[in-house]
Parts: C-alpha cells; sequence; structure tokens
C-alpha cells in the first residue's frame, strides 16, 4: 500500500489527537522507554506542528497511520558520539528524528519504512550531512528497522529518561546522505 507523509498544519490537530488517543495506549512503553501521560504527548505534537517539524503518514482514506518530528535538535549526549561528520555545521546540517510512531494495530504494512523514505527525501531536498536518530537498546524491531533501511550502527550511551527521573539505555543509528 502506498502512503502519503506530508508537513502537518493546523488544520490536522484533531487528526493528530485521533492518532496519539488511538495509539499511544497499544505502544509498549518497557519497549520504547515512552511514559504513559508524559511522552510523547499531544501537547509535544502540536508544538512541533507550530515549529513546521511534525509530519504524518496518511492512508489512502487520509487516516493519520504514523507520525514524526524532524529537526536538527539533539540531546547533549549526540555529542559525545562518533558520527561520520562531527562539527557544528554538520551538526547543524543533520536531521534529527524524533518519536516516529507507526500505528501499532497497522504493523508490517510498510507504514514506518514509508515514513523512512520520506525523511531521506527530505534530508536531500534540505542539503542535510546526515539522519541522525536514537532509541532504547531493548527496542528490537525500531532497530532491525533502522538497519533494514540503510542506517548505520553508532554507539551506545545512556539519555536521561522521559521523566528525567531515570536513564534510559540507547543506542544510536545514522544513515549518511551521498553529494551532502
Amino acid at each position: 500500500m502506498l502512503y502519503k507523509v506530508r508537513r502537518a498544519d493546523q488544520n490536522d490537530h484533531l487528526a493528530i489527537e485521533t492518532f496519539y488517543k488511538d495509539a499511544l495506549p497499544h505502544i509498549d512503553p518497557i519497549q520504547t522507554s515512552w511514559i504513559p501521560g508524559v511522552y510523547p504527548h499531544i501537547s509535544d505534537a502540536l508544538v512541533a506542528v507550530l515549529k513546521d517539524e511534525f509530519f504524518i503518514c496518511l492512508d489512502e482514506k487520509g487516516v493519520v497511520v504514523g507520525s514524526v518530528i524532524l529537526n536538527t535538535d539533539s540531546q547533549e549526549a549526540y555529542k559525545a558520539l562518533n558520527w561520520s561528520k562531527s562539527s557544528d555545521e554538520s551538526d547543524q546540517k543533520s536531521l534529527v528524528v524524533h518519536t516516529l510512531i507507526a500505528h501499532p494495530k497497522r504493523l508490517n504494512q510498510g507504514i514506518a519504512s514509508q515514513i523512512i523514505d520520506f525523511i531521506k527525501m527530505f534530508a536531500v531536498k534540505n542539503n542535510m550531512y546526515a539522519i541522525r536518530l536514537d532509541t532504547l537498546v531493548d527496542n528490537v524491531p525500531a532497530r532491525r528497522l533502522y538497519e533494514k533501511n540503510g542506517f548505520a550502527y553508532i554507539g551506545r550511551y545512556d539519555l536521561p529518561s522521559f521523566d528525567n527521573q531515570g536513564i534510559d539505555d540507547c543506542v544510536f543509528y545514522e544513515f549518511q546522505i551521498i553529494n551532502a
């Protein structure tokens, strides 16, 4: 099935809220380290919409079945890793993937891979050097997805948990943009 990925706008608020309310309760917090009611939260999504950083994936009926936040913001820990290119300029030209969600009731339908294909095209169009992301070390499905889509393992590092009450053991991946 072919999906359409596009930047969300103010008119998408209700559809995004519906997607979050329907999808998030089915996401395993142990696998993702996401904390129900804390992160991801609809307020974060709506702020990302206002900043033009929130993207939605729509099925053939126009229903939101996936989403992602894209920007150049990374946690301080990203600086401790050995990326393919690492400098202030390359860090600002590296697209960071946050909160990629494919609806858990529609797994294995190519939604996440289609979102990743969009992210790659978006990075090229915006002259980025690389795409970077992190995920919990135990999130094996996400790790397989990124590796299947050409992302290289960069390393392992602890990040603060989403409620800042602990530490998450995370792995980091990067996709280099050719000709960047």
